[in-house]
């Protein structure tokens, strides 16, 4: 198969760099001793990807209390927040808390919000209050009468004391799971000047689901797309300062299909999502994992230490090595059958990054790459895998990611470039991320 390709832009899209692609933990993680800087392995792979931005949150933060305050739920110490911030200092990465609004109270947000921010200082980004508030009444934390309305007060009944209690450290929200029409839309209208990050959630669909495949996932989702193109430009005008951030996202919610949300191919879909929701103006994208099952999670861990570096790390790692300066959309002349993409970077030293990404399972496909830059050498960085929903056997510049946080891609020789266009062969279920020399 050939294919032919060249980039455009668009005023859209927004800048990437290695804060682009974090990740997102269920809060109780804390109490497992996960987040510490003697969790080596965990540090180096935080390092591995760049400074970035780590979410603490998700279901579990509506049942966790600090300090135990409350019966049954787990216990936030100040222990726990004493690990994390070695943690975060010495993965160099910051932080989105988030704290319980369905079981909570003001005062205890507030004792918490205080100590927090003493130990995290900088290296606290945002704070988040509650989860997904859209699913309160469907969890049975508020009553079917229960409303946005209700809930707004709430919320700033929280914000007030959270932020009485450590002034200075910005508020986001909010972390809606699907409602934009009732929840996020009216939520930014009413607190967007006063928010420091719009968040919300993004899941392809429900695990349960039958025609939640692989083949699925690797198809654009339209859906998102409309959803973005009308929170993006609507944060704009709030001036909220950093835009749109899905700070929870994945596959397939409920903890995604074994041997489909864990395999090879997920890899390259986390890389076009990425770039999706970059030249589409969203400012970042947290992937949120946890655990060692057979579902999702970039990073699998058993009693919060790694196990395995699983595909979508693959997949994040080299997105952040392209993630150089502002996104391009690659145009592909190609056979309407053949899973392609590709996407550009234009850096911001004045160079080219290009991401080729061949989401078919069995056809190789010659790709002709076509644009304005004048560089005449790229330094190759392939990521191969042994098929689409291979869970095993996976390589980033020929080799694996350790679990002990280890990777050096071996070197490679530079793929040269003839007036102004390269050609490469990409093999079926492969990415390349050529750079410009």
């Amino acid at each position: 198969m050939r294919a032919t390709t060249t980039f455009r832009s668009s005023e859209m899209a927004a800048p990437v760099d290695t804060h682009y692609p974090g990740l997102s933990y269920e809060k109780d993680k804390l109490a497992d001793s996960m987040f510490d800087a003697t969790n080596t392995a965990l540090v180096r792979l935080f390092r591995l990807l760049g400074p970035s931005v780590l979410r603490l949150g998700a279901n579990a933060v509506d049942r966790c209390s600090w300090n135990g305050a409350i019966r049954q739920l787990t216990p936030i110490l100040p222990a726990h927040i004493d690990a994390l911030a070695t943690f975060v200092q010495a993965a160099q990465w910051q932080v989105i808390y988030g704290v319980n609004l369905a079981r909570n109270t003001t005062a205890n947000a507030a004792s918490e919000a205080a100590y927090v921010a003493s130990r995290l200082g900088p290296s606290l980004l945002a704070w988040e209050i509650g989860n997904e508030p859209d699913l309160y009444r469907r969890h049975g934390y508020r009553p079917s009468s229960w409303s946005y309305d209700d809930y707004l007060q709430e919320w700033r009944a929280f914000r007030g004391a959270m932020g009485q209690a450590a002034p200075g450290v910005s508020f986001s929200g909010p972390a809606t799971a699907f409602d934009v029409a009732h929840f996020t839309s009216p939520f930014l209208r009413d607190e967007g000047a006063r928010l420091s990050m719009l968040t919300h959630h993004y899941y392809r669909a429900d695990r349960n689901d039958p025609t939640s495949t692989l083949a699925s996932l690797l198809q654009p989702d339209r859906g998102l797309l409309t959803e973005l193109s009308g929170l993006v430009p609507a944060a704009a005008r709030k001036g909220v300062p950093q835009g749109l951030r899905l700070d929870e996202a994945n596959s397939f919610y409920n903890g995604g299909v074994p041997n489909v949300s864990n395999a090879f191919g997920t890899a390259l879909w986390v890389i076009d999502f990425m770039f999706m929701c970059a030249f589409a103006g969203c400012t970042g994208v947290n992937m949120h994992g946890g655990g060692s099952g057979p579902g999702y999670t970039p990073i699998a861990d058993r009693d919060g230490r790694v196990s395995e570096a699983r595909p979508e790390l693959y997949g994040m790692l080299m997105f952040s090595h392209a993630a150089q300066g502002v996104p391009l959309e690659g145009t592909v002349d190609a056979d309407a059958t053949i899973n392609i993409s590709v996407w550009g970077v234009a850096r911001n030293d004045h160079g080219l990054n290009a991401v080729l990404i061949n989401k078919d399972g069995a056809r190789s496909v010659r790709v002709e790459l076509a644009s304005d830059y004048p560089a005449t050498r790229f330094e190759p960085l392939w990521l191969r895998g042994m098929g689409l929903s291979a869970t095993s056997g996976h390589t980033l510049g020929g080799v694996a990611i350790e679990a002990s946080g280890s990777w050096q891609p071996q070197a490679q020789e530079p793929i040269i470039a003839s007036e102004g266009r390269v050609v490469v062969v990409l093999p079926p279920a492969s990415a390349l991320l050529l750079r410009s020399l």
